[in-house]
């Protein structure tokens, strides 16, 4: 099997994102949730929090003289719900919309219809132990154990700094306690959201570099992919041999509908046709060597004259196209040319002064 040195070609890479394969890192998504669910707390997370305290407080305060019944209770639950539900609903909106955007935002908007299929070797436990003991695994594993230790280090440092302040909360008031915990809280998982970003910036620049490696081609599959891409040079040679023998015909076929064949005398011929209500002159058919030879032969065979003109003939030949009129400083010399074929068909409908041209 020959070696994948050669960066993958931008088609190879089109293919992989198609199939589902792009750089994504699952630690740059839960850095970016905790981070999110640390800005929520500060905000409708505060709601949440008071809702709570209310409740609480209500509990201790209204128990002792309340009826206990299903009514009261689901008085109560009810009117917590209604408190809590809109912080409640702000904080998993936001978490989810935290999730979604830098989902979208590594995988740049794909829909990977393949990935979604049912695949038989997700299921195969030999396909599972293949990758649990492969390099994949390998790395999944020490990747875990290093966000274990790297959170747990941030975490117990914090806690460690916020001993003391822990150890007081028994001589605050509910109230108190409740919101120096909520801010403890907070900083806590900003610091561990800020450690899991360091480690998701790591884990994505590996995730980059291993996608990129498996997706490195062979210089016999970059041949191959070029070859499908511009096709087979041997096929569109034969192809363009094709399309110059039908254009050659079309064209030889319009020989007989010219006027007059200009000639240099025997290496080029062009086919020019010309009758009343024609703007100018046009050219049907031109061609050097063989080809002029076909014109000439195609011509005689048709009766059409064949007039001998050099500087006409490389006039038209180099500067007009096929199915093209010829340019107006080509039209004096075109006219004698046409004069000469009108007197010698009978139709002199034109005088020139001018050497009359020989005829080939």
């Amino acid at each position: 099997m020959a070696d994948k040195t050669e960066a993958p070609t931008s088609h190879r890479l089109q293919e992989a994102r198609e199939e589902g394969q792009v750089v994504r890192s699952q630690e740059l998504i839960s850095a970016v949730i905790i981070l999110t669910s640390a800005f929520l707390l500060q905000g409708p997370g505060k709601q949440l929090a008071l809702a709570f305290e209310a409740l609480i407080t209500n509990i201790i305060v209204e128990l002792p003289s309340a009826t206990l019944s299903i009514e009261w209770l689901r008085a109560v639950v009810f009117s917590f719900a209604l408190q809590i539900l809109t912080p409640f609903g702000l904080i998993l909106f936001g978490l989810l919309l935290g999730g979604v955007l830098i989902t979208l935002a590594q995988t740049q908007f794909l829909w990977a219809g393949k990935k979604i299929g049912f695949d038989f070797k997700r299921i195969n436990p030999a396909e599972g132990f293949k990758r649990i003991f492969s390099a994949r695994g390998f790395y999944e594993l020490i990747r875990s154990l290093l966000k274990l230790a790297w959170v747990s280090w941030a975490a117990y440092g914090f806690l460690r700094s916020q001993f003391v302040e822990v150890i007081v909360f028994n001589q605050f008031d509910f109230s108190t306690a409740a919101a120096q915990f909520a801010e403890m809280c907070i900083s806590l998982a900003m610091r561990v959201g800020g450690m899991y970003l360091a480690l998701a910036a790591a884990d994505y620049a590996y995730q980059r570099w291993d996608l990129y490696k498996n997706l490195k081609m062979s210089k016999d599959e970059i041949k191959q992919e070029h070859k499908r891409s511009e096709g087979d040079p041997m096929l569109k040679g034969r192809m363009r041999s094709l399309q110059r023998q039908m254009a050659r015909g079309r064209m030889m076929a319009n020989v007989a509908k010219a006027t007059v064949v200009v000639t240099n005398p025997t290496h080029l011929a062009i086919a020019i046709e010309y009758h009343e209500g024609m703007r100018a002159p046009k050219v049907l058919a031109k061609g050097p060597y063989r080809v002029a030879e076909r014109i000439v032969k195609i011509a005689k065979e048709n009766h059409i004259p064949v007039v001998q003109n050099i500087p006409l003939a490389r006039g038209i030949y180099y500067t007009i196209d096929i199915g093209q009129e010829i340019s107006s400083d080509l039209y004096l010399a075109m006219a004698e040319v046409l004069a000469y074929v009108y007197k010698i068909r009978g139709k002199s409908t034109a005088s020139s002064s001018a050497a009359r041209p020989q005829p080939a």
